[in-house]
């Protein structure tokens, strides 16, 4: 069963910078995702409970979410494998939010100063 999608007061707009200075393994990449996104509880901190909570989002509703994954330049050293699948599992979050009409875009910064330096993946948009 897919989750309804969150209902976001009209222009609500959530813009979430996750600072991954220093960020090295899948267990501390996933506490800073649950971190800033204010994940509940129940949060497994595994990859399936990631894509169940990416794509529930009730407890933090809005038009339009907007994620900067800064200074990942760690995490992709050390472990390049768990950097591309939670990018990839973004990237499908992105996919089932545009399919709901809910605006969901994923960037990486390396700047020091956290401007967006690449898309992650391309913006969802609304239908």
């Amino acid at each position: 069963m897919t989750p309804l999608p969150p209902p976001g007061a009209a222009g609500t707009a959530r813009d979430i910078r996750i600072d991954l200075a220093g960020c090295v393994d899948k267990a501390e990449l996933l506490a800073r995702i649950a971190s800033a996104l204010q994940f509940p509880a129940w949060f497994g901190h595994n990859w399936d409970a990631l894509a169940d909570c990416l794509t529930d989002l009730s407890w933090l509703p809005a038009e339009r979410y907007s994620i900067t994954l800064e200074q990942p330049q760690a995490l992709r050293a050390a472990a390049p494998e768990v950097l591309a699948t939670a990018l990839e599992i973004l990237d499908e979050a992105a996919a089932f939010w545009a399919d709901a009409g809910v605006g969901f875009a994923v960037e990486l910064s390396e700047d020091a100063a956290g401007g967006p330096t690449a898309p992650a993946s391309p913006p969802a948009s609304p239908r």
